[in-house]
């Protein structure tokens, strides 16, 4: 039998950080979002999952094409069409790191779609039960995995460089003196 007290402990826990989680989303009082980063990264997660897809519709038919007709064996094709499209699509997202703005944006829209394809995961097992989980883990590794390996690799690498060169913070006391 459970304790009500630490199950009521518990329950004001997981309350509370809902509440600030969501709270992130919400407005301030000059209707501002009170994360931009949070809801600019889950707009970016959306953009990249359509630059993905493009990549792989555009590039697919025309590789499996060319490879069927050198007589490339089916594991050369597969991997082809898995980093091939894969490979497109990083460097095309990596332009926004020209953009001037915050460079947290492209790993946190990353990591926001590496959280949507976790659940649409977990949302085709239940859908489709455990018997076909061969075929789920297929897909979503010849489509799935490829992208954010690549992407997510890339973008952390990328933001670590430019994180790590920064200039020293100056003293919070006086913001207005530069060092």
């Amino acid at each position: 039998m459970a304790n009500p007290i630490r199950q009521k402990e518990i329950d004001e826990r997981v309350g509370k950080f809902a509440d600030k989680f969501w709270g992130a989303f919400q407005m301030t009082e000059n209707g501002r979002v009170k994360s931009t980063i949070l809801l600019y990264s889950f707009c970016l997660c959306w953009v990249l999952l359509a630059l993905y897809g493009g990549c792989f519709a555009l590039l697919n038919p025309w590789l499996d094409a060319w490879l069927q007709g050198a007589g490339a064996p089916t594991l050369l094709i597969s991997l082809a069409e898995a980093l091939v499209p894969a490979a497109v699509g990083t460097a095309v997202a990596s332009l926004a790191w020209l953009l001037p703005g915050d460079k947290r944006l492209l790993p946190a829209g990353y990591i926001w779609l590496t959280l949507l394809i976790l659940a649409c995961l977990i949302a085709l097992v239940i859908m489709m039960g455990w018997k076909d989980m061969g075929l789920i883990l297929q897909f979503f590794g010849m489509f799935t995995l490829a992208p954010l390996v690549l992407g997510l690799g890339s973008s952390l690498l990328v933001y670590y460089r430019i994180w790590k060169k920064r200039p020293p913070a100056g003293d919070p006391a006086r913001p207005w003196k530069r060092q």
